[in-house]
């Protein structure tokens, strides 16, 4: 009767103590391979904590797939999901990655797509290689190519997808899926389909082309008009009239010009308080400003910096 008594008291105890070595991690580090049908490949890297035999993770949703979680030397880790919450039991792991695909971080209405995410640490997005943003929450921490590095906190970012013509590829070569053309640096998801067009290509198509035929004629005009300039300088009128060229927002123009005015370059935030604009505002300005030619953006130390093109 006192051996049984004792049992009892050792598995409640055991109860009792399990809360304190369940649930504790941190998050090392998370990123997102975003694909062109809107699936997200997610990588996160979760730090145990000592003394702790298993850690429970939320999950953006419910609908996840190819689940994978290892520990540091690539070794399979036991996990089971119930609901939207991933528990992952890792023994004596010091670190664990887990990567998965879900398609319940972005939505889309009409040809823009959106990305919504929150994260306790800064979180690396690769986008498509055709996607353009159109908006951002906050200011990236760094841009490499197609991919940025945002802040930690809750984010939205929209993007466009872009129409590119495909090249003809040697025929010993196997073509790519529509999905993985797009992202190149990113494996088949789960959820692909082989050759599934996106329902708003035929539009982006009639845009691509329209697009490349105002771009040829701007450039006939443009090399003509540069063949007939016999002088070496401008004046200051003659840029403006030339900005006349460009479909230019009022604040580009007084950008470009103040620019112009120091040389041909200047800090981004110099001319973003002398236009009095907000950070994000300022980013796409001058992010539509270099994809037209009329910019280049570059680092020096810690400030971005500005360089008129035209």
């Amino acid at each position: 009767m006192r051996s049984g008594a004792i049992s009892v008291l050792a598995i409640s105890l055991m109860i009792l103590l399990l809360p304190s070595i369940s649930g504790q991690y941190s998050v090392e580090s998370l990123s997102l391979g975003v694909y062109s049908d809107g699936y997200v490949k997610v990588s996160e890297v979760v730090l145990p904590e000592n003394y702790t035999v298993s850690f429970s993770l939320p999950l953006p949703s419910v609908n996840v797939e190819g689940v994978v979680v290892l520990d540091e030397n690539g070794n399979p880790l036991p996990y089971e999901i119930n609901g939207s919450t991933l528990t992952v039991y890792f023994e004596n792991a010091t670190r664990v990655w887990i990567t998965y695909y879900t398609p319940d971080l972005t939505s889309k209405s009409g040809a823009i797509w959106s990305l919504r995410f929150n994260s306790t640490v800064p979180v690396k997005i690769t986008f498509p290689d055709n996607a353009l943003i159109v908006g951002l929450t906050d200011i990236p921490l760094e841009i490499t190519g197609n991919s940025i590095l945002m802040p930690a906190g809750n984010h939205t970012i929209s993007y466009v997808l872009q129409y590119r013509p495909t090249t003809e590829v040697p025929t010993t070569s196997v073509p790519e899926t529509t999905a993985e053309s797009s992202n190149s640096s990113l494996p088949p998801h789960p959820g692909s389909s082989p050759n599934t067009p996106d329902r708003d290509s035929t539009n982006w198509i009639t845009i691509g082309t329209l697009a490349l035929l105002v771009l040829a004629a701007g450039s006939v005009i443009y090399m003509k008009h540069r063949k007939d300039e016999e002088e070496t300088d401008i004046s200051r009128e003659d840029f403006a009239g030339r900005l006349k060229e460009y479909e230019l927002t009022k604040d580009e123009e007084k950008a470009l010009l103040y620019l112009f005015d120091r040389g041909g370059r200047a800090r981004q935030a110099e001319i973003r308080e002398m236009l009095g604009i907000p950070k994000t505002t300022a980013w796409r300005m001058f992010q539509r400003l270099e994809k037209q030619g009329l910019v280049r953006i570059y680092k020096k130390k810690r400030d971005n910096w500005v360089e008129l093109r035209l």
